[in-house]
């Protein structure tokens, strides 16, 4: 089957938009916001945990140490106690820092059996069809998930160090930012759109084949995703949002290209 027009199928997966938030507002899927919230909570908590247990040993090894070190110089016995405070001051920024610019990646990997048991329900308002819950199918559609966010996360890493070298060459630098936004909403579209074509019994490797295909309709709907990426602050809440409309909107586009070819 040859590929479609591109800029007709990214037209389409963007447009797949206006009907997935449509859905995610009304009472019957707004719940579903909740989790977002619970990931976005549940790593702060975690992170500021894990960075006092860091902080608070090394705190006290560098205030004894420069303790130490100065002995009985008056001036500097403080030293030890202002050095350990800007080292863990300097820690919870590191962190907070890592959490906003990184977090949006972990929404894949957190959220994936929320987004696979949406994407079910999302299909079964669209077309009538139901998905019985099953717990060995449950367990392997989000193993899947999971399997495609890590293998996608590996391939954006490295096509970003590819453009990262090739970006120092002139005049081909300017365009590595935009083909580095493409290229995040080639992998997130793939990471949503699988959602639903893993319930065709596609494997991997034919799942790559339809992606490769419809590549358009992929970026178009991985691009709102890439966008919500690019904020400075709240990120992964931000993210954690859009990434339920995205797993919708790519159910939606799928839906209605399938009944198209029907008619």
């Amino acid at each position: 089957m040859e590929k479609r027009n591109f800029f007709k199928e990214f037209g389409r997966g963007v447009k797949s938009y206006g009907l997935a938030f449509k859905m995610l507002f009304a009472s019957r899927f707004a719940w579903f916001m909740v989790f977002p919230i619970l990931a976005w909570l549940l790593f702060f908590l975690l992170g500021g945990w894990l960075v006092a247990w860091l902080g608070n040993p090394v705190e006290e090894w560098i205030r004894q140490g420069i303790t130490d070190w100065v002995g009985h110089i008056s001036w500097l016995q403080n030293a030890g106690g202002v050095v350990a405070f800007v080292f863990k001051l300097l820690l919870r920024i590191g962190y907070f820092l890592l959490f906003v610019s990184v977090g949006g990646y972990l929404v894949l990997i957190v959220l994936s059996p929320v987004f696979s048991w949406l994407s079910e329900r999302t299909e079964t308002a669209l077309t009538g069809k139901d998905y019985p819950f099953r717990l060995g199918r449950f367990l392997r559609e989000m193993l899947r998930g999971i399997l495609i966010a890590l293998r996608n996360t590996f391939f954006q890493l490295l096509v970003s160090f590819i453009l990262m070298l090739v970006s120092f060459i002139p005049l081909v630098g300017l365009v590595s930012p935009f083909l580095l936004f493409l290229s995040s909403a080639y992998f997130y579209g793939f990471s949503f759109v699988d959602y639903t074509i893993e319930r065709r019994y596609l494997q991997v490797r034919e799942s790559v084949s339809y992606v490769n295909r419809n590549v358009g309709f992929v970026m178009g709907i991985g691009l709102p995703f890439a966008a919500a990426l690019l904020l400075p602050w709240g990120q992964f809440l931000v993210c954690g949002f859009v990434s339920l409309a995205s797993v919708m909107a790519a159910t939606v586009g799928i839906c209605e290209g399938e009944r198209r070819e029907l008619e």
